[in-house]
């Protein structure tokens, strides 16, 4: 709605423009009234009204009078509407330089106010739309001009550069670059509430966008508005971050530059903010600010890589136990040292590169190693020192269970690869001679090498692997026996019985019962 001030010194002209004119259906709505020219020019100060309907003839300060002064004062895009009874040249011609050519003559005429009302409301419509045009211009050209000073770009108008940065003098006192990043996956609603909060600060500006990664220059206003006092890039870092993690909890990071007055040195802000970048790794939060860290340093050691090859001898030859307190002790100097995020990255990728080969000289396969740990995901470059520890222990874990199995693979050759066939098909209806077969043995030496490795046959190991699972079924589940006989492989309940009570010495159903949770 638009704001409408009407001042007349009448208190029935007053009480006729409010109840002759129907103002909400323009748009309009009565903002205030003043009885006199001085009490208007007050209120146009602090209520800033887009219409000001006013009578020419008042004491002290007429109409004109309050217009003009008006004028003075800056508010120079506020409409004016005058009334009067009386007809003169002179008061019109002084109302035209004033910018006034709306005239209601009183009595009011209701058909001549809607007219007026309908005609203001789209002038305003319009000044509206240019203003945001004009805004939204100005807006992009200091993002520009800000855009061009944190990254150091050569300007090719150094008159019309040194004019905006000026300008930006103006607008704040102090100047603080913000890198915030964040995963792909989550990029667009990050990015709206970005914006969205952006554009409620009074000087705040986007100024660079990656995939994963957004650069804002916030700018400390110097403004005496209550509202503002005590308001500092640290508190606006917080109020962002807050924002964010209402939609994607724990999913961005913050690295904040140091504070500069001049914005000529905005630069060096966002430099401090890479550089505090690079910290956020070895940070237990999700925010960090340049100024607390009290020139500090990180470090290269490559004594730390000999670490690997203590790991790796953990890995290949240590009990979990061992591997995972080498790791994490790794990790923890890491910390301590103050080591650069790219030097453990290379010592993470040292790990992963001979965990991969000794599986592959094994003859494993690499890829589902990879796949397990999650260290194809995009994410890994988000991660900080403990997940960053948390999925190299649980990757050299993995490599070490799957390096044993192998070695025992290999020590028990044939055999050992038809015992895991079995437990993956035990299910299944098969002969000695369909086994062999698969394997390229003879039926009779694959039943004697397997009784030799294992002191069972091949179908006693069957057996037993069908009633571990039907043992399991029936604890766990509710299906009738004949219906897990079935699903273990049985096709006769009698079968399932005689194998049943021989490896049990009970009926299923008094299995059940006993072990009925």
């Amino acid at each position: 709605m638009y704001k409408v001030l009407l001042v007349d010194d009448e208190p029935f002209a007053i009480e006729g423009l409010q109840l002759l004119i129907d103002w909400r259906k323009f748009g309009f709505e009565i903002n205030g009234v003043c009885t006199n020219g001085e009490e208007a020019v007050e209120a146009i100060r602090t209520s800033k009204p887009d219409l000001v309907v006013t009578d020419i003839h008042m004491p002290a300060m007429n109409g004109l009078e309050l217009i003009e002064e008006a004028r003075r004062l800056g508010h120079d895009s506020t409409m004016f509407v005058i009334t009067s009874g009386y007809s003169d040249f002179n008061y019109a011609r002084q109302a035209i330089r004033l910018g006034v050519s709306n005239y209601l003559t009183k009595p009011v005429d209701t058909m001549e106010a809607d007219d007026m009302l309908e005609r203001l409301a789209q002038e305003l419509k319009e000044k509206q739309e240019r203003e945001v045009v004009r805004e939204q211009a100005k807006v992009q050209e200091t993002r520009h001009v800000l855009a061009t000073l944190v990254t150091g770009q050569e300007v090719e108008d150094a008159e019309q550069m040194a004019h905006d940065i000026a300008h930006l003098y103006e607008q704040a006192q102090k100047w603080t670059y913000v890198k915030v990043r964040f995963q792909r996956a989550d990029s667009g609603q990050i990015r709206s509430v970005i914006h969205e909060t952006v554009s409620r600060e009074p000087c705040c500006y986007v100024v660079e966008n990656e995939q994963d990664a957004c650069g804002i220059v916030w700018g400390e206003v110097s403004l005496e508005l209550e509202t503002w006092q005590g308001k500092d890039h640290r508190d606006f870092a917080e109020r962002l971050l807050s924002d964010l993690n209402e939609v994607v909890p724990d999913g961005v990071q913050f690295a904040v530059g140091l504070p500069v007055q001049q914005p000529e040195a905005l630069s060096l802000s966002r430099s401090m903010a890479v550089e505090t970048e690079r910290f956020l790794f070895l940070h237990q939060g999700n925010l960090l600010f340049a100024e607390d860290l009290q020139e500090q340093r990180l470090r290269f050691n490559p004594e730390s890589l000999r670490e690997v090859d203590f790991i790796m001898e953990h890995l290949e030859n240590g009990s979990p136990e061992q591997l995972s307190l080498s790791i994490r002790e790794a990790f923890h100097q890491f910390v301590m040292n103050k080591t650069a995020p790219e030097f453990v990255h290379i010592f993470m990728t040292q790990i992963l590169f001979r965990g991969f080969s000794l599986c592959k000289e094994l003859g494993g396969e690499t890829k589902d190693l990879l796949l397990d740990t999650a260290f194809h995901s995009d994410d890994r470059y988000h991660w900080n020192i403990e997940k960053s520890a948390s999925m190299m222990e649980k990757f050299c874990l993995k490599c070490q269970a799957v390096a044993s199995s192998l070695r025992q693979k290999q020590l028990g050759g044939t055999q050992a690869m038809v015992a895991e066939y079995l437990q993956a098909h035990f299910r299944e209806t098969f002969t000695i001679k369909e086994l062999a077969e698969r394997f390229f043995m003879h039926p009779v030496h694959l039943g004697q090498s397997f009784m030799r490795k294992y002191g069972k046959g091949v179908l006693d190991m069957v057996h037993d692997l069908r009633i571990e699972e039907a043992m399991r079924l029936l604890r766990d589940s509710d299906d009738a026996s004949c219906a897990i006989a079935e699903q273990v492989g049985y096709k006769s309940y009698q079968h399932f019985l005689k194998q049943f009570e021989r490896r049990t010495g009970l009926k299923p159903a008094e299995y059940r019962l006993k072990h009925a949770k």
